[in-house]
């Protein structure tokens, strides 16, 4: 993992917009379902992502399903 992508998901202060805005649409879209998120479990349990990111891929909301995919990639590139 790059510093970057390091310092930016250990420190919640040096989230880049985007970042925020994704989070925030993965968060009220899964709240549309009957979901609700924990952002700091999301990142640190990665039992309970993967749960909260199959149970986004399996929606009928493609919006839902589009924000999974780059939440999944945010996570991924974390690592």
């Amino acid at each position: 993992m790059n510093m970057h992508a390091l310092r930016r998901h250990s420190d919640p202060s040096h989230h880049h917009d985007n970042d925020i805005l994704l989070e925030v649409d993965f968060k009220w879209l899964m709240a549309g379902i009957g979901y609700w998120i924990d952002f700091v479990k999301l990142r640190n349990d990665p039992v309970y992502a993967n749960n909260c990111l199959q149970c986004a891929l399996k929606s009928d909301c493609e919006p839902l399903r589009r924000c999974a995919l780059e939440i999944r990639d945010e996570l991924d590139n974390a690592q």
